[in-house]
């Protein structure tokens, strides 16, 4: 029980670090994770790439 509420909130924090990074809505990403623990971890993934693909465009190259 303790390493499955550990690994939610390790889950957690590194979501939250990582919307931060990214621009993205940090809390709502955390509060993702803390209900979901890392099964949010593709969820939010995509959701990135999504909104790089929308900031930059469609056809253009990310790098």
């Amino acid at each position: 029980m303790v390493f499955i509420l550990s690994l939610f909130c390790l889950s957690s924090v590194s979501v939250y670090i990582a919307a931060l990074r990214a621009g993205m809505a940090a809390k709502r990403w955390a509060l993702a994770a803390l209900c979901l623990g890392p099964l949010v971890l593709p969820l939010f993934h995509n959701h990135k790439r999504l909104t790089l693909r929308r900031a930059f465009g469609r056809f253009s190259n990310f790098f």
